[in-house]
């Protein structure tokens, strides 16, 4: 899951249950607000890293709300995604004119609002990565497994994902990653019987392994690491900083931020 923090406003009921509802399975943190003055009530309680901002809103419209927001040093560091149900020539100039960092067009693509809000995230962050890395990454539960791999893809790698040991052992033979991002609690052959497995192996001992888990009762850091893996991270994983935490791994740089350990001496 992510931690990142949406404001979605709207003041079409659809439309906010629509794009809160999709962002919320994906596992974003969703806020809601009908017009600017409840979005600004929510922003001073809980300050979002984006904003989904309907342009056309009842009294102060989006764009003089994100105008405001650009120009409070408090708020200026918001991502601001503006949308908008009336496209027009020069629509976009205007929001980015206003501060906005995006604009998407209604009626929302449900298959590429979680994909664009991941890029938006990662992008203005400057957490995209400067080399593409082939990462594979395993995990048995397909909303998180989706948003790894969309989160990893937005940041410029090339991701592959299995589900089960089995399908990761075949997916190492077929096409060797440069890192792998393993969930511990794994169907079958769990993860820590996997990694002590690539670690045996000659071929396969040098790849990287950052092992992820909801459950650090049941599998430690402590044992992780003395099972082989290269770094341990705790669920609900960072999104925004996961792809330098990653790099951090492969390039043996010693990140500490985040919920990161390294297998270091």
């Amino acid at each position: 899951m992510s931690t990142a923090r949406i404001l979605v406003v709207d003041d079409n009921p659809t439309n906010l249950k629509l794009a809160s509802e999709l962002l919320e399975f994906e596992g974003y943190h969703i806020l809601r607000a009908v017009d600017a003055e409840e979005a600004q009530l929510v922003i001073q309680r809980a300050p979002p890293d984006l904003i989904l901002m309907d342009i056309a809103l009842p009294g102060m419209d989006g764009l003089t709300l994100t105008r405001k927001l650009k120009a409070d040093e408090k708020t200026r560091h918001i991502i601001i995604v503006a949308l908008t149900a009336f496209a027009m020539k020069g629509d976009d100039v205007k929001a980015h004119a206003a501060g906005c960092d995006g604009y998407v067009t209604k009626p929302i693509d449900t298959r590429k609002l979680p994909e664009l809000v991941a890029g938006f995230l990662l992008r203005i962050s400057g957490a995209i990565a400067d080399n593409e890395r082939k990462i594979l990454v395993i995990e048995d539960h397909p909303p998180q497994l989706k948003l790894a791999n969309r989160v990893l893809s937005a940041a410029g790698n090339n991701v592959i994902d299995a589900e089960t040991a089995e399908e990761a052992s075949m997916a190492i033979r077929k096409d060797r990653p440069e890192v792998i991002l393993l969930d511990l609690a794994l169907p079958g052959m769990d993860g820590f019987a996997l990694v002590r497995k690539l670690k045996a192996n000659a071929e396969t001992r040098d790849i990287p392994v950052i092992a992820v888990t909801a459950f650090p009762e049941m599998f430690s850091k402590a044992d992780a690491l003395a099972a082989g893996c290269d770094a341990y991270l705790l669920k609900p994983l960072n999104t925004r900083t996961l792809p330098d935490e990653i790099n951090a791994v492969v390039t043996g740089n010693g990140m500490t931020h985040g919920n990161i350990a390294l297998n270091q001496p």
